[in-house]
This record gives C-alpha cells, sequence and structure tokens, in this order.
C-alpha cells in the first residue's frame, strides 16, 4: 500500500503524500521501492550549490566504475570516502538528492540502498528517534525502510539481513528503548511499529463480520466494478514490476470518493457504516484505513513490499480472476479464491503474482483496517500519531458522537435512496 512520509521539520513539510514540493510527492508516492539520496560535495557545498554537490557524487558513486563507488556495494557505514562527502550535508539536502538517486536502484541497487543508509544515519535523521515516538514515522525507519525495499525487490538477501541488522541496532542518543527501530525480523519492514500488537501473517476474517456480508454480495459488487472500469487508472507504478495493476480508492484519507459512490452505491453503502472499525481509536498513519479496488491482467507481477504500519490489516476479496492467482506473505503462498477474503498485516513483506497463462482479468476489492488488538492504550507511551498530534488530549466520547453523527447522516440518506422510486411510483399512479 501507500506509506506516508515523516513530518520531520527538516526534511519534509507534511506527512500527506499529496502535498509538498513535486519532487518530494513523487518520493511519498514510491517509498516501497526507493531507496537513495544525494550529497552536497565539499567544494559546492560550500558554495550552497547543494544540486552540483548531487550532480558530482551521483557522477562520482552510483555511476562510475571507480575503486570508490565499487566499494558502496560492500562498505558498512563509517570513515571512507563516501561517507566523508555526504557528511557535509544538511539533511534537506541529502533527501531532495535522494529523489534523483533513486532512478538508479534497479541498476545500482547496493550503491542506492548505501545512499539511503546514510540519510537514516544523518544525525539530523537520527535524533527523530528520541524526539518523535513510534507511533509516528520517523526518519531512520522511513529511510532504512527505502533502502531494504531496494535490496528486496533486488534480491540481495545477504546485504538484506546485514542492513537489518544495522538497522535494528541504531540508537539516538536517548536511554529510552523506544529511541530505536523495533522490527522484529527483516520479513517486516513497516514504517511506523505499534508494540503490543499480535503479529501473524493472516488473521481470522471473522473479527470483521462485514467481511462476510462482501463475500456474499460479491456478484454485485463485481458488476457495479466491471461497470465503472473507465474510472481505474494505475495502480502503484513503483511496485509493479511487470503487466498492468490498476486502482481506484473509494475511502482514502478519511473521506469517501463521492463521484465513485454514485457509481458503486451498493459497494459504498456495504462499507460506509464499517469505516472507522474502531471510532474511538485514532489513526496512527493517514492512510490508517482505505477502500480500493485493484484489477490486473495476464502476465502481472506486483514486487515485494512492506505496508506502512503493523496496525493495518488488508481484507483481500478476490471478486474475479482468482484461479492460479496467488499473493506471498512473508515466506507463505496463499492461493486467491473467488468470493473469498484473505485477511493478512499489512507490515509483512507481500507481493502479487497473476501469471500469464491465466488469461482473466483478476478484481480484488481491498479494506484496509486497525489491527483488531489496536487501543487507544496501544500507544502508550507515545505522545501523538501521525494523525493525531495530541493523543493525551484525544476525546474518545467526541469521536464515538461524531460516529454516531455520521451513521444518523448515513441512515437517512438511505431512507431517502428508498423512498425516493416509492414515491415516484405512487405519482405515476395517481
Amino acid at each position: 500500500g501507500q506509506h506516508p512520509s515523516p513530518e520531520t521539520t527538516t526534511a519534509w513539510p507534511s506527512c500527506r503524500p499529496d502535498r509538498g514540493p513535486p519532487a518530494i510527492r513523487r518520493g511519498r508516492a514510491r517509498i516501497a521501492k526507493f531507496g537513495m539520496f544525494c550529497v552536497a560535495g565539499f567544494k559546492a557545498s560550500a558554495l550552497g550549490d547543494a544540486s552540483a554537490a548531487c550532480d558530482s557524487l551521483l557522477s562520482s558513486f552510483i555511476l562510475s566504475g571507480t575503486s570508490a563507488a565499487d566499494a558502496l556495494d560492500e562498505t558498512l557505514p563509517g570513515p571512507n570516502e563516501f561517507a566523508a562527502a555526504f557528511g557535509v550535508l544538511s539533511i534537506s539536502e541529502a533527501v531532495a538528492c535522494a529523489e534523483r538517486v533513486l532512478e538508479h536502484g534497479e541498476a545500482q541497487p547496493l550503491r542506492v540502498a548505501r545512499f539511503a543508509e546514510e540519510v537514516a544515519r544523518h544525525p539530523a535523521c537520527v535524533v527523530e528517534l528520541a524526539t518523535k515516538s513510534e507511533a509516528q514515522t520517523r526518519c531512520p525507519q522511513l529511510w532504512y525502510k527505502i533502502a531494504l525495499h531496494v535490496l528486496l525487490a533486488a534480491g540481495k538477501e545477504e546485504a538484506l539481513h546485514a542492513m537489518w541488522t544495522r538497522a535494528v541496532a541504531l540508537r539516538a542518543n536517548a536511554s529510552a528503548d523506544s529511541a530505536r527501530i523495533a522490527w522484529p525480523a527483516p520479513d517486516q519492514l513497516p514504517t511506523v511499529w505499534i508494540r503490543g500488537l499480535e503479529s501473524r501473517k493472516l488473521l481470522n476474517c471473522s473479527h470483521w463480520p462485514f467481511v462476510r456480508r462482501l463475500e456474499k454480495a460479491t456478484p454485485i459488487i463485481l458488476q457495479e466494478i466491471i461497470d465503472s472500469t473507465d474510472q481505474l487508472v494505475k495502480a502503484y507504478p513503483y511496485l509493479k514490476r511487470r503487466g498492468t495493476w490498476q486502482q481506484a480508492f473509494l475511502f482514502r484519507f478519511q473521506q469517501w470518493d463521492a463521484k465513485l459512490c454514485e457509481l458503486l452505491p451498493q459497494t459504498c453503502r456495504l462499507l460506509r457504516s464499517e469505516l472507522p472499525t474502531k471510532p474511538g481509536v485514532p489513526y496512527a498513519i493517514a492512510n490508517h484505513e482505505e477502500v480500493v479496488i485493484f484489477r490486473s491482467e495476464a502476465g502481472t507481477f506486483v514486487g515485494d513490499h512492506s505496508g506502512a504500519s503493523n496496525a493495518v490489516v488488508n481484507l483481500h476479496l478476490t471478486l474475479k480472476g482468482a484461479a492460479g492467482n496467488s499473493i506471498r506473505v512473508g515466506d507463505e503462498v496463499f492461493q486467491l479464491e473467488e468470493g473469498r477474503a484473505l485477511c493478512f498485516l499489512d507490515s509483512y513483506v507481500h507481493n502479487v503474482d497473476h501469471p500469464a497463462q491465466n488469461t482473466d482479468e483478476r478484481i480484488s476489492l481491498v479494506t484496509r483496517v486497525m489491527h483488531p488488538d489496536l487501543e487507544l492504550a496501544s500507544y502508550a507511551p507515545s505522545r501523538a500519531t501521525d494523525v493525531e498530534p495530541n493523543l493525551v488530549a484525544w476525546d474518545t466520547a467526541g469521536a464515538l458522537r461524531r460516529e454516531l453523527d455520521s451513521l444518523r447522516d448515513a441512515y437517512r440518506q438511505l431512507v431517502a435512496d428508498v423512498g425516493a422510486p416509492a414515491a415516484r411510483s405512487r405519482s405515476c399512479v395517481a
């Protein structure tokens, strides 16, 4: 899924992926693939020309065949020619340059991942392990995730395990246990990790009774989607390794898409009253709960990626084209079934395979929901999330009242929708 970027004061002006300068927006939207950064060299940095310095370092360390560049493939973080050049950059300069280096992730994955790792270890980045809570996106966790995703995409398992070990060993100058990256294993790399939540690949879909209603309504939902396929757009291009993969969001950033809900009224009606799934608990991340339609064609492969948080569960309902297609979650492969949901933890590294021999299109409805164990107390001792700036002042009763008002509005709309045809019929008889 999408992964919001950190609200670091120096590097990111907003955690919303649809805000900020174009380069930053592109980087946020491509978090699962990117792994790069750029640095301002000594002379250019002294002159304030970070762009020229980035050009120089891109040429010297990413694209060249020099011994110094080759050393990046194996050299651990520490004193070396590259680290010395990188060390003169501000965090904002490093992030800006990283957007450019990302483009070379496929050609030079080891070097690009090392660039991203240096961003994660930048002093102005590392400090966020102490200044921000675990329930927020923190700079080192984000950039180590970026670096590790580059290695995942390239199949560099040995380098990935070595870098993961360095990531979880990183510490800020603080005694708190929270001042570190708490990933339990290399197969879970979320941007935000909430401790204490059950960590298993598959969860029982019965946690969410509405899943069964969605399964029963598969023919209705599928027909509405087929009638509206012109609304689908290219899905996360940075994740797709090959083929055709499309998407349309019905619910995102706590907002329903009114136009799409007009085209898919019964689908939205089935889900409107179900989200948020825990109205008394604040969201950790901007895209904590979503409803998205996915469509793929034969020969499509969606590469390995890890979701934004271990507090997110994917309720993946295949509506059409399940035969022979699969989702791998961690080290387990699950065959898709039409009209049946697969409920898995989004933080696990996962991919989707739609082999070329399976010629039928695949259409799925994915509802991303809060982990069933997540409660307000789960965030302790964190004082903020990416969405809620003050957990101490969180008004649970007020949140529940707002949800009740929303349900009332939805009920009134339902009554109006049902009553309108009857009224027209009576008018015609009269």
